[in-house]
C-alpha cells in the first residue's frame, strides 16, 4: 500500500474478513457521533492501534490529507461553525487513518475474495460483483498514492512559484485523480480484472 509498511504480525494474521467487518462497523459507529469530545477518544483510540501495529510510512503517507483537513477546519471556523468543522474533520481523520492501516495490513486477493463472499447478494438481482469488489478494494489500497500524486503536484507549483499552493492544487488533483481512475479501469479491464475468477 504504497509505502506503508505494517510490522505487527499480530494484525497482519488476524483474519481479513474480520478487518474487514470491523472497519465497517466503525465507519457506521463514527457517523452516528456528533460530540467532539467522543470523537476525539474514538481517534485517540485509532492513533493507539496505529502505533500498536507498528505502521512506518504513515506520517508522510497522510500529510497531504491531513493539510486538507487543517484548510476544511479553517473553513468552517472562518463560516462560524468550528464545531461542525472539527466533527466532520474527525470523523475523516478518523475513518482514513483506520482504513490505511487496516488495508495495508490485508494482501489485494485477500481482500477481493472477502469482498466477493460479502456481495454475492447482488448476484441474485443479476450486478456482477468483481467491478464493485475491485473498486472498493481499490480505493481502500490506493490511498497512499493519491497523498503521493497532492505531494507531486505541490512540489511542481513550489518549482514555479514563491507562493503557497494551498487551494489551487484541489483543481488539477481531482483531474489528474478522475484521469488516473479512468486510465485504471482501461488497464484492469483489459486484463480481465473484472473477471471473477473461480
Amino acid at each position: 500500500m504504497g509505502n506503508v509498511n505494517i510490522e505487527a504480525q499480530w494484525l497482519r494474521r488476524l483474519p481479513a474478513g474480520l478487518k474487514l467487518i470491523l472497519l465497517a462497523l466503525i465507519n457506521v459507529f463514527v457517523f452516528l457521533i456528533d460530540r467532539p469530545v467522543f470523537l476525539i477518544a474514538v481517534f485517540a483510540c485509532v492513533v493507539i492501534l496505529t502505533i500498536l501495529a507498528r505502521a512506518h510510512g504513515l506520517y508522510s503517507a497522510l500529510r497531504a490529507p491531513g493539510q486538507m483537513l487543517l484548510l476544511a477546519f479553517a473553513a468552517h471556523g472562518l463560516l462560524g461553525d468550528w464545531v461542525l468543522g472539527l466533527t466532520v474533520c474527525l470523523r475523516i481523520a478518523t475513518l482514513v487513518l483506520l482504513a490505511t492501516v487496516i488495508s495495508a495490513s490485508i494482501p489485494l486477493a485477500s481482500m477481493l475474495a472477502v469482498l466477493d463472499r460479502v456481495l454475492v447478494p447482488l448476484q441474485w438481482i443479476g450486478l456482477p460483483t468483481r467491478p464493485v469488489g475491485v473498486a472498493i478494494a481499490m480505493t481502500l489500497r490506493f490511498a497512499p498514492m493519491l497523498t503521493e500524486r497532492w505531494q507531486f503536484l505541490g512540489e511542481s507549483w513550489r518549482a514555479r512559484s514563491p507562493r503557497r499552493p494551498l487551494w489551487r492544487l484541489v483543481s488539477p488533483f481531482v483531474i489528474s485523480v478522475i484521469d488516473d481512475a479512468d486510465r485504471t479501469a482501461e488497464a484492469l479491464a483489459a486484463r480481465g480484472g473484472f473477471d471473477r475468477r473461480k
